[in-house]
């Protein structure tokens, strides 16, 4: 059974949405703010997100923005609900993170579409990604259980962008917060050169790049189930 929340501080439209999915079959949990969602995605996982654009006390895109930065979050599916004006804003949710918006007043056969539609999606993607373990202790790296050997400076790159996955990172980004440059100091090229190199360790075929992925104008990013392992080596006397 899929698990989804939705988020939403009109408690009528709420208590529909929830009255809907919950006769799709879906477990359903509601929060009437971001600052519940937060909570909730400490001690559960939930495999899509439905929230509402303009929640007063927690804005949705800023909202979306943070459950991209958490790892069990970073690549669910993350759904707006959108008045019927708020288009500008919906291209902006879609820029900060989010998979889709649907407007109100909406169908509920348009719903319970999409829903199914990125949960699918979502499904097989997770079928089809690589698992990537990071020990921050040891500096080891295991792609599919696979041990890759790294620099010191290719470790910190990938543990940089993993902690962020789906993000997009500039070069300026990794320049600054991976080798600690000023802003405008450092060379673009020495990104492009390091990020060759992971993927020669990282990627079954280097030239086609499924695990550090890149898009022109917006950076580089990592596609992955990313599990961070801080367990200490311990040593047999």
């Amino acid at each position: 059974m899929f698990k989804i929340l939705v988020a939403d501080d009109d408690k009528i439209m709420l208590q529909m949405i929830e009255q809907v999915l919950d006769q799709e079959g879906y477990d359903v949990t509601t929060a009437e703010d971001g600052s519940e969602v937060l909570d909730l995605v400490k001690d559960n996982i939930y495999d899509l997100f439905l929230l509402d654009l303009t929640m007063e006390r927690y804005d949705g895109i800023m909202l979306c923005r943070q459950l991209r930065q958490i790892s069990s979050t970073a690549q669910k599916p993350i759904l707006f609900l959108t008045g019927q004006h708020e288009v500008e804003k919906a291209v902006k949710a879609l820029e900060a993170g989010g998979d889709d918006y649907i407007r109100k007043p909406f169908a509920v056969k348009e719903l319970t579409a999409r829903l199914r539609a990125h949960l699918r999606r979502a499904s097989l993607t997770s079928q089809t990604l690589p698992s990537l373990h990071i020990n921050e202790h040891t500096f080891q790296v295991f792609i599919d259980n696979r041990e890759i050997y790294l620099t010191r400076i290719e470790f910190e790159l990938l543990r940089f962008m993993a902690h962020a996955p789906n993000k997009w990172h500039s070069a300026e980004d990794l320049l600054g917060n991976v080798w600690n440059y000023p802003p405008g100091v450092g060379d673009n090229a020495l990104v492009r050169n390091h990020i060759r190199n992971l993927r020669r360790k990282l990627e079954p075929s280097p030239d086609y790049p499924s695990v550090l992925q890149s898009r022109h104008g917006k950076g580089y990013t990592v596609r992955a189930h990313i599990v961070f392992d801080e367990r200490q080596q311990t040593q047999t006397v």
